[in-house]
Parts: C-alpha cells; structure tokens; sequence
C-alpha cells in the first residue's frame, strides 16, 4: 500500500475549479496529482489509503493561487534577500507558485539574484513552499517621468545587446520584462524578448497610443499593474482630449492586464471599469508587494527609502506620504476585487490562478482543478481566511 501521507481524500467541499462550482464531491489526491472528482455518496473500495479531511460542505477548495508581480514580504527583498522567508510568507496567503519580481537596479545585482534563485529552487526543492515560477524584472527601461518607486539612477537608456545579456544570465528565469515602448531602442527589445518566448509588458511608461500599437506589433502582450505609473488622457488644446495609456489599454484585446488588489492603488470604480472592459480571461490580480509586507506597523529603512506602514493599512507610504508601494495578500487581494466589482467569485479566483498560469504557459498542470493536473490547492472559509494550502499533493501549511 502507498504511503497515506501522499495521498488524501478531500471531502465534501465547495470546489471552485475555477470555471464551475462543484458541491457535494469528493476530490482525490494521488502522488502530487489530483486524479479523482467524485460524488460524495459514492462508495470508494480503496478509502483506507486516504488520509480523509472532512470539509462539511462549508470551506471552499480552489486552485493555489499565483502571484505574477511581488516583490517580497516579511522583510527581505527578491532582489537579494532570503527567499525562503519570502516563499513562507507568500504561503500563508495561499500562494502555491509565484514570480520574483525585481526592481530597476545595477545589472550585477540583477544577476545575483538569479543566481540566488537558482540555488534556492535546487536546495529548496523538498521544501513544502511555494514555486518560483520564474523572474519578472520590472525595469531597467523605464520612464523616468512615470518612475514611481523605481530609484532614478538605476534607469538605463534601453540596449539590445544588454538585453541579450539578461535574458542568457537568467538560464529561462526571465518570464516577464515590464518596459516603456516609448524609449528608443525598446521596440527591438520587445521583438527580442517575443523571440525568446519572455512576456513584454508595458508599465512606468508615458507611451503613446502609437508607440503601443507599434510594441504590440513586434509581440507586447502585458500590461503591468494598470492604473499606477501610467500616461493619462492628454489635452491638445482647451477642449479636445485625446486618450492616455491607461485608457488606451483598455481597448487592446490583445493585452492582458495585471491589477493590484487593494484600494488605495485603484479606485473601486475603475476595478469595476477594468473589469467590464477587460473581462474576467484578461485579468490578472497581483499584489505588487514589497519587502515589508507582512510586518508591524512601524518605520522601516529599506535601501534609500525610510517606509511607514500605517496599521490596516494595505499600502507602504514614502516619508512625504507618497506611496512607495502595496503590502496587501494575495488572498485579500482577490477578496477586494470580488467584493468591489460585479465579478463572481470564481471569475476572482480565475484571475489569481487560471490566468497567470495561462500567461505563464504552465494551464496545462497548474491553476485550476482538473484530473490529472498538480494538486495545488487551497481550502479557505467565507472570510478568505486560508485553513489549508497544497503544493503538488503534500499538505504544506495547516491552520487547523
């Protein structure tokens, strides 16, 4: 008989897979795989080789969730810091799989990281944490005018031949590059990338309507967290207005959009804007977090920037008040975005799940409940609140 620790019976729950809501079923997990979805009335010769875990028909069960844009958490920073602190905070907002996200900075820094990375998902690898899916970087070519938290001196003029450099360092770590189409010489970094199958994502950019439809010609396919550090509806003269990027890629089905769920970043009503134009195949919910997710409110010096996070608050605010950044769970993240737009629950959950996962390339074993996919699951309550996570069938966090 197999090792019961492999292999459980889940009972009873309210699956959202996330197309469809299943109640009153059984789901099975075998060797990492989920391998059975069956009524729970009906008879199982083998349960003995289950350890079963009773949902009573009142937790929902859903694909883990995965975070595309996130920066860190519990204090260290995905551009050097301790991953595996960042990968055990990450988990407890149901996170099974996310993408290190790196700031504009020195190019040695950059490969650092890579390097870091790299050995973490060698030595980390029995590890119960989430999966580094791969890097985002987000920079170095950026808009200076759109900079946002990005630390100006590290903004580079774009180079192709550097580009060329960071995808080969990356070893197929790089999955998002975020960039501002505008820049010279960005356009050809946007065909690279496309060649190399890496997501071009525009963000930090003061682009036109014209130089995005040039970019999505050579291959940009992303948005990155719509609304923040983009150009805005722009005036030729007294009257006459004439759309911004934050609007023009709205319209642009071939773009998907990340959004940062929280409300200080977008207001509720473009949420709801988003969502009807977008619709619920072409969002993505991120966090966008920084290193200081997950902390006590306080003030915290993180590089050159003093932080302060306020308590209940989703956000980390710079000294002047400005905003530095989110701070906000995945999990919560998604709740905001269900209870804030006309979007159901499982449209929600597809957004964190399902979609990152098609964006990334990797639906066909993760991000939603199928026979024979990755047991990447979660188990939360009415509240969000995360009881169980699976990462590839083993139970790796119990708040039960």
């Amino acid at each position: 008989m197999k090792n019961i620790n492999n292999n459980y019976l889940l009972k009873d729950a309210i699956i959202i897979t996330p197309f469809r809501t299943i109640e009153g079923y059984n789901l099975f997990v075998e060797d990492g795989k989920i391998t059975r979805i069956v009524k729970k009335n009906i008879l199982i010769p083998d349960v003995k080789k289950f350890k079963i875990l009773d949902l009573e028909g009142k937790y929902f069960l859903t694909p883990g969730l995965i975070d595309i844009h996130t920066h860190g958490g519990g204090g260290e920073d995905c551009l050097g810091g301790e991953i595996e602190v960042i990968s055990k905070y990450k988990l407890k907002q149901g996170v099974t799989g996310y993408l290190a996200t790196l700031m504009a900075s020195p190019l040695e820094f950059i490969y650092e990281s890579f390097d870091s990375i790299r050995e973490f998902n060698i030595s980390g690898k029995d590890l119960l944490l989430p999966k580094i899916l791969g890097v985002h970087i987000e920079g170095n070519y950026l808009s200076e005018k759109y900079k946002g938290a990005q630390i100006l001196k590290y903004l580079r003029k774009p180079d192709v031949n550097e580009c060329r450099e960071i995808i080969k360092r990356s070893e197929g770590l790089l999955k998002i590059m975020t960039l501002a189409p505008e820049l010279e010489g960005c356009l050809e970094i946007v065909e690279l990338l496309s060649s190399h199958g890496i997501i071009s994502s525009v963000g930090h950019s003061d682009a036109s309507i014209e130089d995005l439809d040039l970019a999505i010609n050579k291959g940009l396919s992303h948005v990155t967290h719509a609304f923040n550090a983009m150009g805005e509806m722009r005036f030729s003269e007294p009257g006459v207005r004439h759309p911004g990027l934050e609007g023009y890629v709205l319209v642009r089905d071939e773009l998907e959009l990340e959004v940062i769920g929280e409300l200080t970043h977008v207001n509720p009503a473009i949420m709801e804007i988003i969502y009807r134009t977008k619709g619920k195949d072409n969002i993505i919910i991120i966090t966008d977090s920084l290193s200081v997710s997950g902390l006590a409110p306080g003030k915290y010096k993180i590089g050159l920037s003093n932080l302060t996070l306020e308590k209940n608050s989703d956000v980390a605010r710079l000294e002047d008040g400005g905003l530095a950044g989110s701070v906000v769970p995945l999990n919560k993240a998604v709740m905001t975005f269900f209870e804030n737009t006309s979007a159901t629950l499982n449209e929600a959950i597809q957004m964190a799940s399902y979609n990152p996962s098609s964006s990334l390339g990797i639906s066909y074993r993760k991000g939603s409940i199928e026979v024979g996919k990755d047991a990447d699951l979660i188990i939360f309550d009415e509240d969000f609140e995360i009881k169980k996570v699976f990462i590839e069938g083993k139970l790796a966090l119990d708040n039960d």
